[in-house]
């Protein structure tokens, strides 16, 4: 990559300055790195990263920085990561890369000037910063493909001094990165400073022949230094990880109870609105129909008002029934999945006016209630986001039974989900609505899964199913 061209403008550090530079204000982005929400840590993931950095260490030092650039594209899911160091030859006036991994790896040997780029933003403001299309403020960016579309940079040290960058790159604007990415570069970040000592231990090595043994010395301790580390960060994480999971087991334990309780609650309210006002409303339209033909003659205004009155009941009546039914069917409990579900989209279709299909075969008998019960409540709340946000005219179910596997494919053709909330939903995120059907169907051993695109959207689910 080339320098500047050396007839523009200056920016008071002694690097000139594009006239169609702009500001580095309208391409930082790190205070909405702040906002965005991250993702769940991957503590054995990052453990992994880790240890096999120390194994690299100790095994061909030569190349750590290559592998720690590998690292980096893994770990935070980017496009093109990498590192820079500042050249020592000329006083550190540039930054050169000796490891890129990903789209950018053509570009290795390339750098930037110290004085007018992203690295040495980061080294001047000391802190972790997020770039949006560098190539807008630092022109000689735009001949390097692919583009950048987002690139998250974090400094390191080496004895206190920094000494250059880490950087991850997305190329693709559907990534964007988080705090949790941020996080983990800080943390490969240690690694690298020790990276650097070493390779530049053995470069001198290679010029200075007589300090060979004290230069070995000083790697084995290093080495050994390094290796407690990982041993006490592995014994940290491992702690952790168990922590996490005793949590995860509790809330899943909480998250079923409260499930449990509100399916209790829903068949109890059904039942009062089915038993109780059912009847009072039943018992008010018998009144209201002898009134009518009692002043059917002498009072007809009257009978008429009557007739309306026990219309109106009639209608609430319905109202309440179809409540009821929704709540919790009873078709559910007397004839099984099959029938409740042809009652539910009979009731839809007129309510909605959606096309909907059901394909179950019609041996398919019945399953456990636990079961029958969270197959229902997932294709109902399919459905039921199928009317309210996909535009879709149509829905397709196809309920199947193999073996002890009970699957469950919901597809429309709607306008189907955007990028980012697909990605949002896959990483266990979404509306209330999606993580109740993950949860229901989590509890009972079973898995979702969700494809999108413009064409519509499909939901597919599965769980294990012995005989009732």
């Amino acid at each position: 990559m080339s320098e500047i061209p050396q007839n523009r403008p200056s920016d008071g550090l002694g690097t000139p300055v594009p006239v169609d530079a702009l500001p580095l204000e309208s391409i930082l982005r790190t205070e909405e790195l702040r906002k965005r929400p991250p993702r769940p840590p991957d503590y054995e993931k990052e453990n992994a990263a880790l240890v096999s950095l120390a194994r690299a260490l100790a095994d061909s030092p030569r190349t750590i920085l290559q592998i720690l650039a590998d690292t980096i594209l893994e770990v935070c899911q980017s496009d093109s990561a990498g590192i820079s160091l500042l050249t020592q030859e000329d006083g550190g006036r540039r930054f050169y890369w000796p490891a890129i991994s990903g789209a950018w790896k053509p570009h290795i040997g390339g750098g930037t000037p110290r004085d007018f780029g992203p690295c040495g933003d980061v080294l001047d403001r000391n802190t972790a910063l997020l770039f949006q299309h560098v190539e807008r403020r630092y022109t000689y960016f735009r001949p390097v493909m692919p583009p950048v579309e987002e690139a998250l940079l974090v400094p390191f040290y080496v004895a206190g001094e920094a000494v250059g960058t880490i950087w991850a790159v997305a190329h693709n604007a559907c990534r964007k990165f988080d705090a949790e990415d941020e996080r983990l570069m800080n943390s490969l970040g240690t690694f690298a400073s020790s990276a650097f000592q070493i390779v530049s231990s053995l470069e001198a090595l290679k010029s200075h022949a007589t300090v060979r043994e004290r230069v070995e010395g000083n790697y084995r301790a290093l080495a050994e230094s390094l290796d407690t580390q990982v041993q006490d960060r592995t014994r940290a994480l491992d702690q952790r990880n168990q922590e996490v999971l005793e949590q995860s087991t509790q809330l899943r334990d909480l998250s079923r109870r409260l499930m449990q309780l509100q399916d209790n609650e829903r068949r109890h309210i059904a039942r009062e609105l089915h038993d109780s006002a059912g009847q009072i409303l039943a018992a008010l339209a018998i009144n209201l129909s002898n009134i009518m033909k009692q002043v059917e003659q002498s009072a007809p205004q009257v009978a008429k008002d009557a007739q309306e009155g026990r219309r109106l009941v009639e209608e609430i009546s319905q109202e309440i029934r179809t409540t009821s039914y929704l709540l919790h069917p009873p078709l559910l409990d007397e004839t099984g999945l099959s029938g409740a579900l042809l009652w539910y989209i009979e009731g839809l279709q007129e309510r909605s006016g959606l096309d909907i299909t059901l394909e179950i075969p019609e041996d398919f008998g019945r399953l456990p209630k636990g079961i029958e019960l969270v197959i229902f409540r997932v294709v109902q709340e399919c459905l039921t986001n199928i009317h309210r946000h996909s535009g879709s005219k149509v829905a397709a179910i196809k309920i199947a039974r193999v073996t002890n596997i009970v699957s469950v494919e919901v597809q429309d053709t709607g306008k189907g989900l955007s990028p980012e909330k697909l990605t949002e939903i896959q990483s266990q995120g979404g509306g209330v609505g999606i993580r109740g059907m993950r949860e229901r169907l989590i509890q009972l051993g079973g898995e979702m899964t969700i494809r999108s695109s413009d064409q519509g959207t499909k939901i597919s689910a599965s769980v294990p199913c012995e005989n009732p």
